[in-house]
């Protein structure tokens, strides 16, 4: 029985300091969450799961509240913890970390999470999805290094490049039979 993952990063969250739990999404941020609505409406997703972050949920609210579905929030999906705390890393000290984390798994910085650690709990949540609601199609909104991870532990070739080339929004479809991806496609485009 097939089941359909669209696996979608988060739309555009500005990061002026404050909690990374809490960021919303920016003007563009939100004109792009209208553009997923418009994109997937047609998918018939029967399943929505996302992140507790807010950037992640106001991605998928306004699809999923036309489907007349809840969000059901899931603490695996949610980013990396790159820092101590939950305060805001920018860009140029979160991307040379991350490239870092991709060439080894066990590094760290004080009070952050290893890629095994943010992997380990990412899967675990993802292989609870497949087993819990096999046969359906499921959205997951999450974020751009925790979708790349668990993307990665299907098809190996994926790594710091491939999130790079990613945008805020972007939705990926993964095909699963059982636990093995079947099809892995890029279905984020401007509509």
């Amino acid at each position: 029985m097939e089941t359909h993952i669209y696996m979608i990063r988060h739309c555009e969250s500005p990061k002026l300091g404050g909690s990374e739990e809490r960021r919303g999404l920016t003007r563009k941020g939100k004109m792009d969450a209208s553009k997923l609505t418009t994109l997937l409406r047609n998918e018939d997703i029967e399943v929505f799961i996302s992140s507790p972050y807010t950037r992640a949920l106001l991605s998928i609210e306004e699809l999923a509240t036309e489907s007349g579905k809840e969000i059901l929030l899931c603490e695996n999906f949610k980013e990396c913890i790159f820092s101590k705390g939950d305060k805001v890393v920018p860009n140029e000290q979160v991307y040379p970390l991350v490239k870092k984390m991709f060439s080894n798994h066990e590094y760290a910085i004080l009070g952050g999470e290893t890629y095994d650690q943010c992997l380990d709990r990412a899967i675990f949540g993802l292989e609870r999805v497949l087993r819990n609601f096999e046969g359906k199609r499921i959205a997951i909104s999450t974020h751009g290094f925790v979708m790349t991870i668990m993307i990665r532990n299907f098809i190996k070739h994926i790594g710091f490049d491939f999130l790079m080339e990613t945008t805020k929004p972007d939705v990926f479809l993964l095909k699963f039979d059982g636990m093995t991806v079947t099809e892995f496609t890029r279905i984020w485009r401007e509509v």
